[in-house]
């Protein structure tokens, strides 16, 4: 089985060479694609209500990714973490697919004031289909599948450092059709 383990630091530096020094332009692209793979998550609008308690869709995401109008997001993080005291007696910890649905979102949203925002996207992906390959009951399945995804970046990282746009609908067809439910 292909071992993540062994090239993520190698991966990692592919994709800070290729990608640091990308447009605007190419950096709100990127945010839009993640944030539609972000969306075939499970329960990442009830993950969203119940952390932030803010109740959005796919659409109206990305729709104020798209107009700038994600303050009320921005503010709701900020909140959630100022608030949140792991020490405090009715302290819920974060379920992992969570910690990634927020940290997925929050980088998308960032991703124009923090370009290492788009990294961090990238190598999220990567995360959460070891995850899956970890604790489902089908390893082999997501370990092909995290095997195309680390080929799948080094082609974009190649494309966008020569000055491509991403196309922002790539990770939703991609990944349209895999079941993050099951695990």
């Amino acid at each position: 089985m292909f071992d993540i383990v062994s090239i993520i630091s190698k991966h990692t530096a592919l994709l800070e060479n290729n990608l640091k020094e990308l447009y605007p332009l190419q950096n709100k692209r990127i945010a839009f694609a993640f944030a539609q793979f972000y969306f075939l998550l499970p329960d990442v609008t009830e993950c969203m209500e119940n952390r932030l308690g803010i109740k959005t869709t796919k659409d109206q995401f990305i729709k104020d990714l798209e107009n700038n109008t994600t303050w009320y997001i921005k503010e709701a993080l900020e909140k959630y973490d100022a608030e949140t005291d792991e020490y405090a007696d009715d302290f819920v910890e974060l379920e992992p697919m969570e910690v990634n649905i927020l940290s997925g979102l929050e980088n998308c949203i960032y991703s124009l004031e923090k370009p290492q925002n788009v990294i961090s996207n990238f190598l999220l992906i990567i995360d959460i289909l070891d995850y899956y390959e970890n604790f489902s009951d089908k390893p082999e399945y997501w370990n092909r599948l995290l095997e195309e995804e680390i080929q799948f970046q080094k082609e974009i990282a190649e494309r966008l450092s020569n000055g491509e746009n991403l196309n922002e609908n790539v990770y939703f067809e991609l990944y349209k059709n895999v079941s993050f439910d099951e695990i």
